[in-house]
């Protein structure tokens, strides 16, 4: 780790994850809607020029190759501004991006303003060239988290996805967790390695969770089943002040996923009789424990609520739904029918706007939301 007084680059990218598609990639690792509100932080833009100054001032232990500056600087370095570590002075928190937006190269640095126009480099981290994106995460009382992501193509034409999540105390950059996806041969089978990270307040405690979910499989008949599964985890992390704490979730490949679903299917039953319906619920939230990715038991669950006039809890539960699985068109169908019971006509709109852009489940649907939108939509055109 560089130090105020020495630098040093670093790649600390672990190579164990690979993707089954694109779309999930996409989503997955995007995690627009999980991120920090965009004004959060100051957002801050620094031309190229900038870089080359603050290294050229740091000494020997750097040079402009370490982060790749040419001898005309080109790019520039955009990412966030606040006091992050908590002493009283600001940080700002850049990715530098160079090269073509598909491949280049990529370094994060952590700077600070000391007066004159002048920066003072704290810490970096090289990352992977290709497509990348940093957001911040969420604050810490003494430090903050980022989200880094970037896209790259191998050798062979297989594109890799790598996204790791640092945090930032004390002028020490730490890598929590990163994890990579990508497609390949492993003894002469195509191997599906699949990873899914969503960051967001699973247990409503205040505090968000990242929630990763590794499986492999062999790819053969498509979905993993208890005959290719080889393993599948949920890791989560806590974020509290000063303290770290790591909680696994881990499946022993096909059986304990098997055993959420059992038990959701279960809680499912239970939820149409009026004497278990208590029972059913509790069911069906402890297998979403076990696998938080299971958007029909969601699903079904959010729709019970909002069928028995718990709207707010409906809210909450489809929300999470569309976090875990921002795809799904159910979700947004749902969704505009609760906050329609709420009386909130924009969200509702909005909701059902998202779910024709996915596309309707049935001609039935299709009709039925189209209704809705216009009572949304005829009062407000003739005001």
């Amino acid at each position: 780790m560089l130090m105020k007084t020495s630098v040093s680059s670093l790649l600390l990218l672990v190579a164990i994850l690979l993707p089954l598609s694109d779309a999930s990639a996409q989503f997955a690792f995007g995690m627009k809607h999980s991120v920090a509100a965009e004004d959060a932080y100051a957002k801050v833009t620094l031309p190229a020029a900038a870089l080359a100054t603050i290294i050229k001032e740091s000494g020997d232990a750097i040079s402009a190759k370490d982060v790749c500056l040419g001898d005309k600087p080109e790019g520039t370095l955009s990412g966030y501004q606040a006091d992050y570590d908590g002493d009283g002075t600001e940080e700002m928190w850049l990715l530098y991006h160079t090269g073509p937006e598909d491949a280049g190269c990529n370094v994060t640095l952590i700077v600070t303003p000391i007066g004159g126009g002048k920066y003072q480099l704290m810490d970096l981290l090289s990352f992977p060239g290709g497509k990348a994106l940093i957001r911040p995460m969420v604050a810490l009382d003494g430090g903050v988290q980022m989200y880094l992501q970037n896209e790259h193509a191998l050798e062979d034409g297989v594109k890799e996805i790598k996204g790791s999540l640092l945090a930032y105390q004390q002028t020490a950059l730490i890598i929590l967790t990163s994890w990579t996806q990508r497609a390949g041969m492993r003894d002469d089978t195509f191997i599906a390695e699949q990873v899914d990270a969503v960051f967001t307040d699973l247990n409503f405690d205040n505090i968000k969770e990242l929630v990763v979910r590794y499986s492999i499989h062999e790819t053969g008949g498509g979905a993993p089943t208890a005959k290719n599964m080889v393993d599948q985890f949920i890791l989560t992390l806590d974020f509290l002040p000063n303290h770290l704490r790591y909680g696994v979730y881990d499946s022993a490949g096909y059986d304990k996923i098997r055993e959420a679903e059992n038990m959701a299917k279960s809680g499912r039953t239970l939820l149409n009789r009026d004497e278990s319906r208590i029972e059913g619920i509790i069911k069906m939230r402890d297998a979403m424990q076990i696998n938080p990715f299971m958007t029909w038991a969601r699903l079904r669950l959010g729709e019970f609520l909002l069928h028995d006039g718990k709207y707010s809890d409906a809210e909450q539960t489809l929300t999470l739904a569309r976090t875990f699985d921002p795809e799904y068109n159910k979700t947004y169908r749902l969704l505009g029918d609760t906050y329609l019971r709420l009386n909130d006509l924009q969200k509702s709109l909005t909701a059902y706007e998202s779910y024709m852009a996915l596309g309707p489940e049935s001609s039935y649907y299709k009709r039925k939301v189209e209704h809705n939108i216009k009572q949304i939509t005829i009062p407000r055109n003739r005001r």
